[in-house]
């Protein structure tokens, strides 16, 4: 029995150091995410790998080494923490990565399709509205998810339909070249920014037809231009880039 007591507080102490860690690991990243060091997802991707290096070793040292050195309760609480609370921890973690990730600019530019929408968003001299909001810092990040929210966790079943659509399109190399927008685009998407704003309240025919805008009766991309380069447009652009890059033979 006194074997037992002796052997009690390692365990435990192993415990706490892992918990510690991984305390360690998140409080540190949070207070650099503070200072803009790192973003969110640096901060998930972090807490994700030290639950899940955490777990492992706690399963380890657990079952391989301390499994005949504690108490039978002891053990069993262990192997809970280690079986339960910190995979949980690992699997929330990498869940809020990526729902945080495809947020970025950069989720979108990673497939080659999306390359003349972000190309145009950053161009300086495009008059699109995704351009002017991203040049005059209308949107401070996520430029690309503020507008097209009904992606996300929260966002509408039929957005979350046709982001499915989308990829599997994508994935079977289905979709036409230029992509082609079907459907139409909601003004709660604009009016939740714009809608109270001095600048927005000021125009007397944002206010005489709110109801319509409201009901969608009347798009604002009718009054304010596109939000992104037309079709043809971005196939001129591409024969464009396509004919810089082609060298004729010699």
């Amino acid at each position: 029995m006194m074997h037992h007591d002796r052997s009690y507080g390692r365990p435990l102490s192993l415990l706490v150091a892992f918990l510690a860690g991984i305390w360690l690991t998140g409080t540190t990243a949070w207070a650099y995410e503070a200072h803009d060091a790192v973003s969110d997802v640096d901060v998930f991707r972090g807490l994700g790998i030290a639950a899940s290096v955490a777990g492992i070793l706690l399963l380890i040292f657990v079952q391989y080494v301390y499994r005949k050195r504690i108490r039978h309760g002891t053990y069993h609480r262990l192997l809970l923490v280690g079986v339960f609370l910190l995979p949980v921890t690992a699997t929330w973690s990498t869940t809020t990565t990526v729902m945080e990730g495809t947020k970025m600019v950069q989720a979108c530019a990673s497939c080659h399709v999306m390359d003349p929408f972000v190309n145009d968003m950053k161009n300086q001299s495009s008059p699109t509205l995704a351009a002017r909001h991203y040049r005059n810092n209308w949107i401070a990040k996520d430029q690309c998810y503020a507008c097209h929210v009904t992606y996300g966790v929260t966002g509408t079943l039929a957005g979350k339909r046709d982001g499915f659509r989308h990829w599997l399109h994508y994935v079977t190399d289905t979709y036409p070249d230029p992509i082609q927008y079907v459907g139409s685009y909601s003004n709660s998407n604009c009016l939740s920014c714009h809608r109270g704003t001095n600048k927005w309240e000021r125009v007397k025919s944002h206010q005489a037809l709110l109801g319509e805008l409201s009901a969608d009766r009347i798009a604002c991309i009718t009054c304010h231009g596109p939000p992104h380069p037309l079709p043809d447009e971005r196939a001129a652009a591409a024969a464009n880039r396509t004919a810089l890059v082609v060298k004729p033979r010699e």
